[in-house]
């Protein structure tokens, strides 16, 4: 029983690392569904698992991405500072919510993002968007979705890309592939901070979960990370959305079913 647990657990963690470098969010979605809902982890924890977990996954797409070229150097000097201290600041909130309120908003935030991300896609394959160069993302209101992307990672335990890679891609209308590079590498010292704060506040970590969840999403990293070198551009774009919504989705309705059983 405890070996399909095991095999359950690190296949969940392969797909994270898939999804979080082909989608630049991070995976933790998964994550923090099957912990809170399937194994009644407490948010702080399922969100400190799931922030440790795209540690390693983004680990693994940060140092691919750096040695193809796709990472946007500089731009990555803006998010990553900004974000990590941002997800100080949304780590320390989730202890101070219920764990009904924590569900709730998470299925939230994902569906909006995920909203967003899907008419922003369709609006510029619509109309053809020109794909600017990533120096026109090196404004101040992208600190300032930095610090917002930061809060919410922290607080519910996922990776900046729903929020960062969306910005980059439907408002500055950077290439999909340097966007997601660039929030991936961001995402690392992000999520380790976060994890940190999550477990230091907790002081708990689960030795049983965490060991195959790491070593899947480092697998998972270096299968995304050649997908997304091949991946066309507006592709991309869909599957962040599709991915979003999916899990938004997934998430009321699971929130509404353990609603009403008691």
């Amino acid at each position: 029983m405890l070996f399909l647990l095991l095999i359950a657990i690190f296949a969940i963690g392969f797909i994270v690392g898939i999804l979080g470098n082909i989608s630049g969010i991070g995976g933790g979605v998964m994550i923090v569904l099957v912990l809170v809902y399937g194994y009644g982890f407490k948010p702080l924890d399922a969100a400190g698992m799931s922030l440790l977990t795209i540690v390693f996954s983004t680990f693994v797409g940060f140092v691919q991405d750096i040695r193809k070229g796709l990472v946007d150097r500089k731009l990555l000097l803006i998010i990553a500072p900004i974000g990590v201290i941002a997800s100080i600041i949304g780590s320390v909130v989730t202890n101070y919510v219920s764990t009904d309120t924590f569900k709730l908003v998470f299925a939230i935030i994902l569906i909006a993002l995920g909203l967003f991300s899907l008419f922003s896609s369709r609006k510029q394959k619509k109309y053809n968007s020109k794909i600017e160069e990533a120096s026109t993302a090196r404004t101040g209101d992208t600190g300032l979705v930095a610090i917002l992307s930061g809060v919410v990672s922290g607080f519910i335990g996922i990776g900046i890309g729903g929020i960062m890679g969306t910005f980059l891609t439907a408002i500055k209308k950077i290439n999909a592939k340097t966007a997601i590079a660039t929030v991936v590498a961001a995402t690392l010292p992000i999520t380790i901070m976060g994890a940190a704060v999550h477990f230091y506040i907790s002081g708990t970590i689960s030795l049983t979960f965490a060991p195959p969840l790491i070593v899947g999403a480092v697998l998972g990293g270096f299968a995304g990370t050649s997908i997304i070198v091949k991946a066309p551009h507006l592709s991309l774009r869909f599957l962040q959305g599709y991915v979003i919504i999916f899990f938004g989705i997934l998430s009321i309705l699971l929130f509404v079913v353990s609603s009403l059983v008691p």
